[in-house]
């Protein structure tokens, strides 16, 4: 499975104008029939993103939007838990695991949920934020279209 990360559906949804957007619309295009996913915080992050650049019932209809796709998925980490505590305790392990291969919260909350759904490709344009951290590959959209014949 193929994670994308937030900063490629933050230029294919909101950032039209960027120069990488071309590229970006190509990847999201050409990847629809392989298996991919989004990782929970991502879609939380991009609807923030969203929120503060216009319409919040924008923002909540994306994210309600993606989890009826069916060409990409929303991918959660796994919990397990028989009370509160436990949650916070397996949230915090988890976290603080990634965070020790010298990431920020956000990117650990991502690259837990990747983990989790057995990702084995990132595509990202901030390679440097999950390289060396990951036993996935890690690729540009542009990287993953050169790859993949388009």
């Amino acid at each position: 499975m193929v994670g994308i990360d937030t900063d490629v559906l933050c230029i294919y949804h909101v950032f039209k104008r960027d120069p990488r957007y071309e590229v970006t619309s190509s990847f999201m295009q050409w990847s629809r029939d392989i298996a991919r996913g989004i990782a929970i915080f991502s879609l939380l992050e991009l609807c923030g993103v969203m929120a503060s650049a216009g319409p919040v019932d924008e923002a909540l209809k994306l994210f309600e939007g993606y989890h009826l796709k069916s060409d990409v998925s929303v991918l959660y980490p796994s919990v397990a838990f028989a009370i509160e505590k436990d949650f916070w305790r397996q949230l915090n392990v988890e976290i603080l695991t990634r965070i020790e291969r010298k990431m920020r919260l956000g990117d650990a909350a991502i690259l837990w949920a990747f983990e989790a759904n057995s990702c084995t490709t990132v595509v990202t344009w901030n390679t440097r934020h999950f390289v060396g951290k990951t036993t996935a590959s890690i690729q540009t959209p542009a990287e993953w279209l050169q790859e993949h014949g388009s």
